[in-house]
């Protein structure tokens, strides 16, 4: 298991000790991408507390499509994603 971490953040790359026992890289982010990625989920917090019924709903459907995108390039399955604020 990996824990990808986005916070303050970096675009620098880093290791984990895979399964196998040895180091792996991870590749580091584009800087722009890392932006977009932290912006969605800041947009992700803001916009789930809009209580006008279906509104929420129908905003977060392409934050999360992007999401999906942007994160299946970084994100093995078994990753574990922590975001901060």
């Amino acid at each position: 298991m990996r824990f990808i971490i986005i916070g303050g953040g970096t675009d620098a790359g880093g290791w984990y000790i895979g399964p196998d026992g040895k180091i792996h890289k991870i590749p580091g982010w584009n800087p722009e991408q890392l932006s977009n990625v932290a912006h969605a989920l800041q947009g992700l917090r803001e916009i789930a507390q809009i209580k006008t019924p279906g509104l929420a709903e129908r905003a977060l459907v392409p934050i999360t499509d992007m999401l999906q995108k942007e994160l299946a390039g970084h994100l093995k399955e078994g990753d574990v994603l922590v975001v901060g604020t």
